[in-house]
């Protein structure tokens, strides 16, 4: 390049000189003109070679930057098609279409280059190859996709299903190079290509010959070519679904733990005459627990504890709607059981909600110490009576949980409880006694009333700190593997 340019700037110095010294003569402007006219063909013929070799260079840095080997055509291919199209619509084109349409596109490529062949896609399902797709060359000499409902494809499944071993397609390496089949005894026009990726097998490419020869080796590497690019294609679809899973469950997570902190008090409502406290803890996922204190006339105050039998997002909406409906329905219900069987009959009567829930409603009033509740499947309360030296579980109508069933259900009935001076009623979910029940031995309520009947009479906070100690382990208490919720409510 720097030749001819040297070339170039004497031939025009020589030419500018002879014509203007005319009377030395014309030949050497003749000379030089030639020279010049050659310098400027050479400078034309080494910029297109440059540029066709970079671009040849840039196209080979491209299909290796996105993984894709760069092959020639198949000879003997009757199209205009090469084996690039197909890897680039496999991989690269058209980002936003499903999986499934660019595999078809792509088989139907795969069909014009071989237009004496029927291809067809099998994915594993269980100990079976499913049929996913298929591709071949139609009257029209035009490609088209093959449908399930084809006869072909269902001789052709039943002879793919019977060639390979089903039950040993999920171990790693199982099928890892082409095998042939017929269907007659003396000719193998038939070919099953694995479509595997670091030794997993994704799918089986099954290629039939309608001209009933033989594959040649060109044709098979450029069968097992294609099978590794779409093996690539069904790897990054199964990784970037379950990226899409982790990120939509992360961020359903911390949309329930945003609803929940926004639904549930973080602290028990005072109330004269009365010492009242909670202790709660929260699974990763929200198992359900929920709870509440509604304020009514009359120094009056509502203690409600629960549990769904959702989880996650579900169990959060469940329960905004479920405190929406307490809410609401409270101010002119006159008890807890008027209350229960009230909202009963909503939950029951919309079929829009899949989910129930235990419950228990319990009214206090200031300076009062008679209770009253109502119960609707949820766990029997313990009545603490420190003073008294014992601790005992009340007999109570349970009744069944809210929303359970849509008919011949019995009302919820109201019970009162009469307390002393000191005396107090612990409410509590399932997941409160599952931790202990998990580290080797069953426990249930009569276990909860003889570790509640050893403490001394102490301040609620306390009694409830005292017993998450002895109940749930320590690891546990900030992320438990359920939810857990105490709520314990004594005389003054």
């Amino acid at each position: 390049m720097r030749i001819s340019f040297g070339l170039l700037l004497v031939s025009l110095i020589i030419l500018v000189r002879e014509i203007g010294w005319r009377d030395v003569g014309a030949w050497p402007a003749g000379v030089a003109l030639s020279v010049l006219l050659a310098s400027l063909a050479l400078l034309v013929y080494l910029a297109t070679r440059g540029k066709t070799v970079h671009e040849r260079q840039t196209d080979g840095v491209a299909s290796a930057q996105y993984g894709i080997p760069s092959y020639d055509r198949v000879p003997g291919a009757t199209t205009g098609t090469d084996t690039m199209s197909i890897h680039y619509l496999l991989h690269l084109a058209e980002p936003g279409s499903t999986s499934n349409s660019r595999i078809s596109r792509a088989l139907c490529l795969l069909v014009e280059q071989m237009p004496d062949k029927i291809f067809a896609i099998y994915t594993v399902s269980a100990n079976r190859l499913e049929f996913a797709g298929g591709a071949r060359i139609n009257s029209r000499q035009k490609s088209e996709t093959i449908k399930a409902a084809d006869q072909l494809i269902e001789e052709l499944s039943t002879r793919v299903n019977s060639c390979i071993d089903g039950r040993a397609l999920k171990q790693p390496d199982s099928f890892i190079k082409p095998l042939s089949f017929s269907r007659s005894d003396d000719l193998e026009d038939g070919l099953l290509l694995p479509v595997a990726h670091n030794g997993e097998l994704f799918a089986v490419l099954a290629a039939l010959s309608t001209s009933r020869t033989e594959f040649i080796s060109n044709e098979k590497d450029l069968l097992q070519h294609f099978c590794a690019s779409l093996a690539i294609l069904f790897n990054n679809q199964r990784r970037l679904g379950e990226s899409n899973d982790d990120k939509q469950a992360e961020a359903e997570n911390r949309l329930t733990h945003r609803l929940f902190a926004e639904l549930l008090p973080e602290s028990a409502k005072a109330v004269a005459g009365w010492d009242i406290a909670q202790l709660t803890g929260y699974s990763s996922d929200h198992s359900g627990d929920f709870h509440d204190y509604i304020s009514l006339p009359g120094n009056r105050m509502l203690i409600i504890a629960g549990k769904t039998s959702g989880r996650g997002i579900n169990a959060a909406l469940y329960v905004a709607r479920l405190r929406t409906m307490l809410s609401c329905l409270s101010e002119n219900c006159l008890s807890p059981a008027d209350l229960l069987n009230n909202l009963s009959v909503r939950l029951t009567g919309d079929k829009s909600l899949d989910l129930f829930a235990s419950l228990i409603a319990i009214q206090i009033k200031a300076n009062d110490r008679n209770i009253t509740l109502a119960v609707a499947g949820h766990a029997t309360p313990l009545i603490n009576r420190p003073r008294s030296g014992y601790v005992e579980i009340p007999t109570l109508a349970t009744g069944v949980p809210l929303g359970l069933f849509s008919q011949g259900i019995e009302a919820y009935q109201n019970q009162v409880i009469q307390l002393l001076p000191g005396d107090g009623i612990l409410i509590y979910t399932d997941g409160a006694i599952d931790f202990a029940g998990a580290q080797g031995s069953h426990f249930g309520s009569e276990d909860l009333k003889v570790l509640l009947d050893k403490m001394p009479e102490q301040y609620a906070d306390d009694l409830l700190a005292n017993l998450a100690e002895q109940l749930i382990p320590e690891n546990f208490r900030n992320r438990p593997l359920e939810d857990y919720t105490f709520i314990y409510a004594s005389t003054e």
